[in-house]
């Protein structure tokens, strides 16, 4: 007789959405407020929710968003490509992945 192993596979729980506020991406990211307010006011990045809290407006943004941060930190920090060129290149990536 042929024993079969069943393999019970770990189930995952459903991903909860992580939002980080904005001065988590920023110290996450080793980027400055100005630096994200700037890179907001080309929409280079934008946050995924906006939240009232305390009477003030918080924005929330998501663990890709940090990801494209770093991005756009390294293309213009290190590599110093300008910001209608990470522009370009953001663009470009969206649609290679897509």
């Amino acid at each position: 007789m042929v024993r079969r192993r069943i393999s019970r596979v770990a189930r995952r729980p459903a991903r909860v959405p992580t939002f980080l506020s904005r001065a988590a991406l920023c110290r996450l990211a080793d980027i400055t407020d100005r630096q994200l307010r700037v890179w907001e006011e080309e929409e280079l990045i934008a946050p995924v929710r906006i939240i009232e809290l305390e009477g003030n407006r918080e924005p929330l943004y998501t663990r890709k968003a940090l990801e494209r941060v770093r991005l756009i930190r390294t293309l213009a920090e290190e590599l110093e490509i300008n910001l209608p060129g990470i522009e370009v290149i953001l663009n470009l990536l969206e649609r290679l992945a897509g």
